[in-house]
């Protein structure tokens, strides 16, 4: 089939996306009308003969139309190219492949431009959808996780003002009201915390540190919390090469690790935590000997406001997750049930990709 073939022109002129046929330099031997109204040339003008450059100057910044078309034709390869929007604001769906025209004509490619217009327009208006239905979800969330430290707090200053009001006054029972009050005030204030620091995350402060250094800095802070429980905690920390981290954030995330293992486990349960490096990545893993979780749970361990514990927020362990992947690294979990979980944590020594530390 040649180009002076009108069963080939036939075909083309009958297709509903935009095509032309390109030579080797990236000009063009012959376009159907659908492509050569996405050129929108003025005054009848006529698309054969002129380069693709030329008809659409935007895409040229974007593709080396030249170097496309002779890697098409010379190496017989297909290519689905970007997206690309064109200067009247439509985007298209590029293809680009070759073509034989056979002894009577050169070899040439064959350029497709599906308009997907409103494809995109659509998928627009469904993520937009989707945005404003996850900022109500969040915002019912963040209310329920409020509302439910607010009313108790109500109660126990009820019950302060009428223990206040009894002859005699009962002091251990007030003791008790008003460390239940300080307790539900702590709480309700991690959840404020948690949620102003995962929706609006501090910029990164990078410096080289030891992870080993973090991890105990994290189990000091939930001394009291370990001694409560009688819980035996083992460490075998092997990290030697420092990572660029911002120490703060990422003791957070850690502290958060721990604290749902020490959440979890029983009374005189176990937990361990392991740190070593591999290649380019320093490896942490936390250990608990706690219940364990079923596939469905650790599936969604890490969805915000998702928890298995009584009186959970479900912000600590995603917004560990989210502080990893700010240092470029990533979190998983491996657990059954009734065998305990492990918590593994992924960070390149190096920070984050295109990180100044």
């Amino acid at each position: 089939m040649s180009l002076a073939d009108p069963q080939l022109k036939a075909l083309l002129d009958a297709a509903g996306e935009g095509l032309a046929l390109l030579d080797p330099a990236g000009a063009v031997l012959y376009a159907n009308a659908a492509f050569a109204g996405m050129a929108r040339l003025e005054g009848g003008e006529a698309v054969e003969g002129r380069g693709f450059d030329a008809l659409f100057p935007a895409l040229a910044e974007e593709i080396d139309w030249v170097h496309a078309t002779r890697n098409a034709i010379d190496r017989g390869r297909e290519t689905r190219l970007t997206r690309l929007q064109l200067h009247d604001g439509r985007h298209v769906d590029c293809h680009l492949g070759p073509i034989d025209l056979g002894a009577d004509g050169p070899d040439a490619a064959l350029l497709a431009l599906e308009d997907v217009s409103e494809s995109v327009r659509t998928e627009a208006r469904l993520l937009q959808q989707e945005r404003t239905q996850a900022i109500a979800n969040f915002g019912e969330s963040v209310a329920h996780e409020i509302r439910n430290p607010l009313n108790s707090i109500h109660m126990n200053v009820q019950l302060l003002r009428e223990g206040l009001g009894r002859d005699p006054i009962d002091t251990t029972a007030l003791d008790r009201t008003a460390n239940t009050v300080q307790r539900e005030i702590k709480r309700l204030d991690r959840v404020v915390r948690d949620f102003v620091q995962y929706s609006r995350p501090p910029a990164l402060d990078l410096q080289p540190g030891s992870i080993n250094h973090v991890v105990r800095a994290a189990l000091d802070l939930l001394d009291a919390q370990i001694q409560e429980k009688s819980i035996a905690v083992d460490t075998d920390l092997q990290s030697a090469q420092p990572v660029a981290m911002d120490r703060d954030r990422m003791q957070r995330a850690i502290y958060n690790v721990l604290l749902n293992a020490v959440q979890v486990v029983d009374v005189g349960g176990r937990i361990l935590c392991r740190s070593r490096d591999e290649g380019r990545l320093c490896c942490l893993e936390f250990t608990d000997d706690g219940p364990g979780l079923a596939p469905e749970k650790s599936a969604h361990i890490f969805d915000l406001f998702y928890t298995t514990k009584q009186g959970g927020t479900g912000l600590g362990l995603p917004l560990s997750n989210r502080i990893v992947e700010e240092h470029g690294g990533r979190m998983a979990v491996a657990s059954e049930p009734g065998e305990g979980a492990t918590f593994a944590l992924f960070l390149p020594f190096d920070g984050p990709v295109g990180s100044a530390s």
